[in-house]
């Protein structure tokens, strides 16, 4: 998430953790899957039965896997600690691979920083899957108690934009449908309006890349949108998550200066 405003660097810091996986929209099966976890989670995720599917961790790397003789072979990468799975015995993509033919597979994980997950993969008709297992204590001077630095104002943006990355309605806010074209290649999904905040949903037909101050140029462009306002906070899901084939976003403004844009 990139912030914007008296405060960017601090606010980066600050949302650093967070932007490391804990957001994922209810997104196509191609989009990566974020599981929370703590030690000895037992967490599930689905997988494509045909293609190849990555597991890999936030802030920590796969030391060693056990897993059940059946179903996937498992390749280890040491220099990068995720694991790689394919179904057994078939080559990558094989055409017409059924998902039923293999059943769910059990995998336990140890971690380099000590951590043991007992993780369930579901194989299903999908593309190729990618798993990211986000623990919050494997993230060096993480606190359970005060886990986002920057204040109660950096603390509220964070909750919203997690609130709207996991469609869950906060108090004090509705949901309004978008409003089409933002501007050429923009298109407003919706948004999220409340009492101090609105976040607007949309998706970019050209995504910004990971570069901070192309990030910054989106939130610039979407602030200068009749009826916006600045924008205090923006996230970018991955690429090819929006309807469209393009990259949503969440973009957080001031209520007031939201304007009538719905």
């Amino acid at each position: 998430m990139t912030m914007i405003g008296s405060r960017p660097r601090a606010a980066l810091l600050a949302l650093h953790f967070l932007t490391m996986g804990a957001l994922a929209l209810p997104l196509p099966a191609a989009a990566m899957q974020i599981l929370d976890a703590a030690d000895h989670a037992e967490i599930a995720a689905e997988v494509s039965a045909t293609g190849v599917n990555r597991i890999a961790l936030a802030g920590d790397r796969i030391a060693k896997v056990v897993r059940a003789p059946d179903g996937f072979a498992v390749e280890h990468d040491a220099s990068s600690g995720d694991l790689y799975l394919r179904p057994a015995g078939a080559p990558p993509e094989a055409p017409g691979a059924a998902a039923g033919g293999i059943d769910p597979v059990t995998l336990f994980i140890g971690t380099e920083k000590g951590f043991t997950y007992r993780l369930t993969l579901t194989p299903s008709d999908r593309d190729s899957a990618q798993i990211l297992i986000r623990n919050a204590a494997a993230h060096p001077g993480a606190s359970v108690a005060d886990p986002i630095a920057g204040g109660p104002h950096v603390a509220a943006l964070v909750r919203l934009v997690r609130a709207v990355a996991r469609r869950d309605l906060l108090p004090g806010y509705a949901i309004h449908a978008g409003g089409g074209s933002l501007q050429p290649g923009l298109t407003h999904i919706e948004t999220w309006r409340g009492p101090r905040f609105a976040a607007l949903v949309f998706e970019a037909a050209h995504p910004a890349s990971e570069d901070a101050d192309e990030r910054a140029g989106l939130a610039g462009t979407i602030g200068s949108l009749p009826g916006i306002g600045p924008v205090a906070a923006l996230w970018l899901a991955p690429p090819a998550t929006g309807p469209s084939g393009g990259r949503l976003g969440v973009a957080v403004v001031e209520s007031a200066g939201a304007g009538d844009r719905r």
